[in-house]
């Protein structure tokens, strides 16, 4: 790919396959694109945590809603039975995405799941993984490229 080219998922289905590529190639681009494009605005497991503790929070309190309610003779709504059950279900899942601090550089999740989708393609349209060879390198910096692309386009314009 040239220096000047734009990078779309049409140019990166294009590296990755070698002849016209299949359907499901641009398909599985564009199915991942918002996920590998998206950014929180932090390099470090500050959402993950946040979402650990809110559950943690709202398993702790629902039940004093629960109890509120009972008091003062009030039906509560059906859906904080449901809410709590599905808190206990989700809290180990979240719990196990918190990464203790390192003191190194963090890790780019984005660029990790850019290139776990481009080498899917490349060994499902090829039949092997060549992780040390430029061409799926390439592909993969275009895709990240038209990723990025892709999220710039479905922000709102600021006048």
């Amino acid at each position: 790919m040239k220096a000047d080219a734009k990078a779309t998922l049409e140019t990166v289905a294009a590296l990755l396959c070698p002849s016209p590529p299949p359907e499901w190639v641009l398909a599985r681009l564009r199915q991942n694109a918002p996920l590998v494009g998206f950014h929180t605005g932090t390099d470090s497991n500050d959402v993950e945590l946040q979402l650990y503790a809110s559950a943690l929070y709202l398993r702790d309190w629902l039940p004093m809603y629960v109890r509120a309610a009972e008091m003062i003779g009030e039906e509560y709504p059906p859906c904080v039975d449901e809410v709590t059950t599905a808190l206990e279900e989700l809290i180990p899942i979240l719990a196990k995405d918190i990464r203790p601090p390192k003191a190194s550089r963090p890790i780019d999740l984005g660029l990790r799941l850019c290139a776990a989708v481009c080498l899917g393609i490349w060994r499902e349209v090829r039949g092997k993984e060549q992780p040390y060879s430029p061409k799926p390198w390439t592909a993969c910096e275009a895709y990240w490229v038209a990723c990025l692309s892709v999220i710039w386009r479905t922000l709102p314009q600021v006048v």
